[in-house]
């Protein structure tokens, strides 16, 4: 499961990049539009180190998870509602691959293997 939430994260980190490379071929100048078009961009990039960072830390840390599901949903919010605008294909792969990073990084969290249990609670 490990792989394939980093090949996702790689995935949309070349999102990312595209969308940053694309900027000044699809806009002329420097406007608020283009702007925003590469912070979009921006935004993919840093949402791929955070899960990067989540599946390279050793031990498991709460605080870091919610940091993650927090970008995640929120990501996958946002280009839900950029899919009520513009139904392109480029944008419905990206919300399916940030769809299953989400569910991924939740499953991954509550898997068996990383649950560990105090030693004191299975005296009881």
């Amino acid at each position: 499961m490990r792989k394939l939430i980093l090949t996702i994260a790689t995935v949309i980190f070349m999102f990312g990049v595209l969308h940053i490379v694309v900027t000044p071929i699809t806009y002329q100048g420097y406007t608020i539009d283009d702007l925003w078009f590469a912070s979009f961009g921006l935004a993919l990039i840093f949402l791929a180190f955070i899960n990067y960072v989540l599946m390279s830390i050793k031990q498991r840390q709460t605080k870091v998870f919610v940091v993650c599901h927090a970008a995640n949903m929120l990501c996958t919010i946002l280009v839900s509602l950029l899919l009520t605008f513009a139904l392109a294909p480029h944008i419905i792969i990206l919300f399916v691959l940030l769809v299953l990073e989400t569910l991924l990084v939740i499953r991954f969290q509550f898997s068996s293997n990383l649950i560990t249990v105090n030693p004191k609670i299975r005296e009881l």
